[in-house]
């Protein structure tokens, strides 16, 4: 299989590629989590994904998919999901069935199905035997194969078909995490690539890319990704003289445009550090956003060493008699504008007794826009000892992708503004 007319050797790299299954992705019923986990666990490992596919529940688009992939010999294929016991989970029969061998039982795969059913029935007062017919399905698997240990029922598949290992994990996202750090310690290349990683913000692809292009980088392998007002540049050399090359690329990209992270960080961990180094607490004041900013301040463990929680003031009435907003600036200015984004900044963080303190307040859509206040409009509103500073942003895009860049403008006001506090 080639990409773009390019071999799946083009250079010395190992090729990898990965065959995700589920009509539930197709459909857009879930959103993929898998890919990307596993492509960035094969690069990190030296790897070059050459390709990442979707394919439904259907046995012959799998097997079809594995025999086009395989035909070109890449080093590794890593497919995920279909390992149940359902009617829809087909994937190990396809991939017998791409391969040429039968599927059989393997006692192995077995004993892990039977310890798993029989744990889960005992918990659950189930009929562990009738379980266990309905799960026989699991531990065929195609003949020759090894079993990668489970994280729930169902096991991995491990097998070599001519130069090619492919590799089979269940779908299920914290079954897969939890089984691929084993995976990898057998497939480690050796080639370990050194990585350079370079965030910016404020900044479009269409402003990094003219740098790119500009700047010698033979032997570099970049890669932009950008999303809600943030870019992300991935720069891979496998030896010391790329590494030069990515050294003077990266220097050329942070002299030129706002990079805020060489060093791989993202904006969250940034401000965690900087909370965390201060021994300061931070609290959230939010409308637009609902609950989101909130949200994303503690997806990071560890984050009540700094947070002390926010007040979602959807309403008005919230807005005064919660956090205190006069009247008079609602109805003198609007909930969105730079003077309620302020006071709620400020009541918020006095309410908590908070070192610091954000606010936001903004129209997502996609109703109630005007000429003067259009959809996109957002105020966000840092508060601390020292005062309170105000943005004013027009996002563009549809409700959820104005909801994501006021969080990520608000992470990044506080970024700034404990940056200049040094």
């Amino acid at each position: 299989m080639t990409q773009g007319g390019v071999s799946a050797h083009a250079d010395d790299a190992p090729t990898a590629f990965v065959l995700l299954t589920g009509d539930e992705l197709l459909e857009g019923r879930v959103r993929d989590t898998n890919g990307p986990y596993l492509s960035a666990g094969l690069r990190e490992a030296g790897f070059e994904v050459a390709g990442l596919f979707v394919v439904p529940d259907d046995e012959r688009t799998i097997a079809e998919a594995v025999r086009r992939i395989i035909a070109d010999e890449p080093d590794l294929l890593v497919v995920s999901g279909g390992l149940g016991s359902t009617h829809d989970d087909v994937t190990l029969a396809a991939v017998a069935g791409a391969t040429e061998r039968p599927l059989a039982r393997n006692d192995e795969a077995w004993s892990y199905v039977e310890r798993a059913v029989r744990a889960v029935a005992a918990r659950r007062h189930l009929d562990a035997e009738a379980i266990l017919r309905q799960a026989e399905k699991v531990a065929l698997l195609p003949a020759g194969a090894r079993v990668i240990r489970p994280a729930g029922m169902a096991p991995g598949v491990d097998l070599e078909v001519g130069r090619t290992r492919i590799v089979v994990l269940p779908g299920v996202p914290h079954e897969l995490e939890t089984m691929w750090p084993d995976v990898l310690r057998t497939v480690e290349t050796g080639r370990s690539p050194r990585v350079r990683l370079l965030r910016l913000h404020g900044v479009g692809e269409t402003q990094v890319a003219p740098i790119v292009a500009a700047v010698p980088h033979e032997g570099v392998r970049v890669g932009i990704t950008a999303g809600y007002g943030e870019v992300t540049v991935r720069l891979s050399a496998d030896d010391e003289t790329a590494d030069t090359r990515a050294a003077e690329l990266a220097a050329e990209l942070s002299r030129a445009l706002p990079v805020y992270s060489d060093d791989g960080r993202s904006v969250d961990e940034l401000v965690a550090d900087e909370l965390v180094a201060r021994g300061e607490t931070l609290v959230v004041a939010e409308s637009c956003s609902g609950g989101l900013l909130a949200g994303r301040l503690t997806d990071r463990p560890g984050s009540s060493a700094y947070f002390l929680g926010g007040v979602v003031s959807y309403a008005d009435r919230v807005k005064r008699e919660v956090l205190g907003v006069p009247d008079g600036l609602l109805r003198a200015h609007g909930a969105v504008s730079e003077p309620v984004a302020a006071a709620m900044a400020e009541g918020v963080r006095r309410l908590t007794g908070a070192d610091r303190a954000l606010a936001v307040t903004g129209i997502a859509g996609p109703d109630g826009g005007t000429a003067a206040k259009p959809v996109g409009l957002v105020f966000v509103a840092v508060a601390d000892r020292a005062g309170t500073e105000v943005g004013r942003h027009l996002f563009p895009g549809d409700r959820e992708a104005v909801r994501r860049q006021t969080v990520a403008a608000a992470l990044h006001a506080l970024r700034a503004r404990l940056a200049d506090a040094r």
